[in-house]
């Protein structure tokens, strides 16, 4: 549990890091006012694109963490009953001997 959330604030932190809006251009001597606008929009939908697709394969990968998890979770806890219900069993064969012998010395 502790590895999964240290990863989660490995990717958190990656993610917030690049989603800072840093945006860089490079620009041509000659171009209208209008096409930098363009190139400024064209730009800033690039760079949101891009890092949607990280996030999503961050996420991704993530979410497949998390589904190893829950299968080794998934052994422990059935090991974890098996062996309570073979303590329980022994118990109450416990149980049946003692109340054995009490109906016999009496």
């Amino acid at each position: 549990m502790g590895n999964s959330k240290r990863l989660f604030g490995v990717v958190r932190r990656k993610l917030l890091r690049r989603s800072h809006s840093r945006i860089t251009i490079i620009r041509s001597s000659s171009s209208a006012p209008e096409t930098t606008r363009q190139e400024d929009i064209a730009a800033v939908k690039i760079q949101a694109f891009f890092r949607g697709h990280l996030a999503r394969r961050a996420f991704r990968a993530l979410k497949s963490l998390v589904k190893l998890q829950a299968v080794a979770r998934g052994v422990l806890v059935r090991r974890q009953a098996r062996i309570a219900l073979h303590c329980m069993h022994a118990l109450a064969r416990l149980q049946v001997r003692v109340r054995a012998r009490q109906l016999l010395s009496h």
